[in-house]
């Protein structure tokens, strides 16, 4: 008689590295420097940090011309909610392409928990604004981390985690989104330059825990139960007429 092996589907599928747990101490150690940064900044004795933060502020408030303050209006507007959702949902789609439909939240949901445990923070460090006097646009919230360069810097990571990119592509699509959008927020005048560092600190620590999470192997994308069956020897034979007898 034939016979038939059951062989699970995904056997003779490659599976997929598991994360270094480096990403993780990397995360650690952007907290912990975030950590410090916020501790620097609220200390009522020496606060070195905090003038070197109002000298540049005040440098850069001088300086400001007509079409800097222009090029820092459309930069600072690509990290608002609705010019993010775009290359987000572009990501989606891509990392639905690529993984399949469990990796539809992977963008989104980067992002939105990044953003939600960033405004904890900024609540609960609750550093004041630079004085409202050099503000060219109403702020909301706290100072530090920047939520704008947070929200570049996780709209950028994000969509490379989506795409596939390699982490070295990755960090430097982070930097990049982090550097531009927080220059054009110093330049309006409503953020300290430590607070453009503190939310590419942050930013960069929430994707590599994002990173660091188990990825689910290419082959859970099969129907749950279902076996792959292969045919022995002898049925085979019976396919090919000949039985082996």
């Amino acid at each position: 008689m034939p016979v038939t092996m059951p062989v699970r589907a995904e056997a003779d599928e490659p599976r997929r590295p598991h994360r270094s747990p480096a990403v993780l101490v990397r995360a650690g150690v952007l907290l912990a420097m975030l950590a410090g940064l916020a501790a620097l900044t609220s200390r009522t004795g020496d606060r070195w940090l905090c003038d070197v933060d109002a000298r540049i502020s005040s440098l850069v408030a001088r300086r400001r011309g007509t079409a800097v303050i222009r090029a820092a209006h459309a930069v600072s507007a690509l990290a608002e909610p609705a010019a993010v959702a775009a290359p987000l949902a572009a990501a989606t789609v891509l990392a639905i392409q690529k993984d399949g439909w469990h990796a539809a939240f992977k963008p989104f949901g980067t992002v939105i928990t990044g953003m939600a445990v960033r405004r904890g923070l900024s609540r609960m460090i609750a550093r004041p604004r630079p004085p409202a006097a050099n503000w060219l646009i109403a702020p909301e919230g706290f100072s530090l981390p920047s939520k704008h360069t947070t929200l570049a810097a996780l709209t950028a990571g994000a969509c490379a985690l989506g795409v596939g990119a390699g982490p070295h592509a990755s960090d430097r699509a982070v930097l990049v989104a982090a550097s531009g959008i927080g220059a054009s927020r110093i330049c309006l005048g409503v953020h300290w330059p430590s607070d453009v560092l503190a939310g590419w600190l942050f930013a960069a620590a929430w994707l590599d825990v994002v990173r660091a999470l188990p990825a689910r192997d290419q082959r859970s994308r099969r129907w749950p139960g279902v076996d792959k069956y292969e045919p022995s020897t002898a049925s085979g034979g019976l396919l090919t007429g000949r039985t082996g007898q």
